[in-house]
């Protein structure tokens, strides 16, 4: 399979951003054994960079750009989203495959699957604008009650090998539409496809540090956004002996 590796930075605050230490982790075509490319190597510092920027995000303009913006204003890129990963289905399911060394065939179902999540938490992000504010019936009348739906915070999303991109989205499309802002640390064995998500993002005019993209190695990069104190909630899959790890980081800060 003749495909081009795209030879990508980390993706911070809407940009490509070198890793400070400028380290780079090769890729394994897992079928050859060969190494096709590169990938940057995230550390402690570029963790840091990409909280921050995700910090502003949810700020910026009083939260009015993202995080208390309509969910029909976040569905607005949602759609955006899929669209385009629709757009390139083609070259998507190519690079998962050759990443992960799963067929082609499969990798193809997985990119539908992509698009139709993004898709379906679009239309989560709307329906929330009717829930707002939902009033709460009480027994007393000098009491009044309502529930307000308000996003968590920042978010570090760390995900597998086995369905690089789709296990991905299944973290960061609910995280965007409830208003959150993300940092996504995908695993070293596969990260093409995440990274190629940065670009997608950036050409759908995402604003800046919503969603970043770290890739790097676990002890390096997936430790140090578990245990930032500014990161609000985990959402891992993985092993247990790393789940392990995640949980007892994030348990000092109780994220």
């Amino acid at each position: 399979m003749a495909t081009s590796i795209p030879n990508r930075l980390l993706f911070i605050d809407g940009k490509w951003t070198e890793p400070i230490r400028k380290n780079r982790i090769p890729i394994v075509n897992p079928v050859t054994e060969e190494i096709i490319g590169h990938i940057p190597a995230a550390t402690a510092e570029d963790v840091d960079i990409a909280v921050e920027a995700a910090q502003t995000a949810l700020s910026r303009n009083g939260g009015k750009d993202w995080a208390s913006a309509t969910g029909a204003h976040r569905a607005n890129y949602l759609r955006a989203i899929a669209a385009k990963i629709t757009e390139r289905k083609s070259e998507l399911a190519k690079l998962e495959a050759i990443d992960s060394g799963k067929p082609l065939e499969e990798a193809a179902w997985d990119i539908d699957d992509v698009a139709g999540c993004f898709q379906y938490h679009a239309e989560l992000a709307e329906a929330l604008d009717s829930k707002q504010k939902t009033p709460i019936s009480l027994p007393m009348e000098a009491f009044k009650c309502h529930v307000l739906r308000e996003p968590l915070g920042v978010i570090g999303l760390i995900t597998p090998w086995n369905y690089p991109l789709l296990m991905a989205t299944w973290k960061v499309a609910p995280a965007l539409a409830a208003g959150c802002t993300a940092v996504l640390k995908p695993s070293e064995l596969a990260s093409i496809t995440c990274l190629e998500l940065g670009e997608v993002c950036k050409e759908v005019g995402l604003p800046p540090g919503v969603l970043n993209i770290l890739t790097g190695l676990g002890p390096e990069a997936g430790a140090s956004l578990a245990s930032h104190p500014h990161v609000d909630k985990i959402a891992f899959t993985g092993s247990s002996a790393t789940g392990i790890k995640i949980m007892t980081a994030a348990a000092q800060l109780v994220k």
